[in-house]
């Protein structure tokens, strides 16, 4: 079923809000906007995607929650991923995985506090 909703564009004061949101609940050594808002070639209902990277203990899936919970009715639809520095390298390398097509057609937020760590694929 096709989403019903328009969302707003992603403009850099939609990803400063963002940002600070994400900082106000995390300390992230990088985010990254990626997917179709990165690329340019969003339709009106596309998602906002980010890449978040951190150190953590945590399942990869119970990692964005705090994040998702931070960021009410700051976009209609996100998905927000979160990876450790080690997962990061250990992945960036590989063709064709999400973190290779994130990295690679993805762009820094504005405003971003980064990056403290540099890791291959950066």
């Amino acid at each position: 079923m096709k989403n019903s909703w328009t969302c707003p564009p992603v403009t850099d004061e939609l990803l400063e809000e963002a940002v600070r949101r994400i900082l106000s609940v995390g300390s992230p050594l990088k985010i990254v906007l990626f997917g179709s808002r990165a690329r340019g070639d969003a339709r009106p209902d596309s998602d906002l995607n980010l890449l978040i990277i951190e150190p953590s203990d945590l399942p990869r899936y119970k990692r964005p929650a705090r994040y998702l919970r931070a960021l009410p009715g700051l976009f209609p639809s996100k998905d927000i991923d979160v990876w450790t520095p080690k997962e990061v390298e250990e992945w960036a390398s590989v063709p064709n995985s999400f973190i290779a097509t994130a990295l690679r057609g993805g762009q820094d937020t504005p405003c971003h506090i980064m990056p403290r760590w540099h890791g291959d694929g950066f």
